[in-house]
């Protein structure tokens, strides 16, 4: 038997798909920490209005 020509050309191998998720996996993650920045910053006044808060009542009843 002859040998026959290949019928498929190598071609280097491509992986687009998992670069795209990676880019996708990056920017989530990067709105998810300025989503855990902007409820930092929100507890923190929380926690502040309620520490103001104590003290006054314990100014008021002191």
């Amino acid at each position: 038997m002859a040998e026959q020509e290949p019928r498929w050309k190598e071609t280097e191998l491509r992986r687009d798909d998992i670069k795209k998720l990676l880019e996708n996996t990056k920017k989530l993650a990067a709105m998810y920490t300025d989503v855990l920045k902007i409820k930092r910053t929100g507890w923190e006044r929380v926690l502040k209005a309620q520490a103001k808060r104590a003290k006054r009542e314990q100014e008021k009843n002191g």
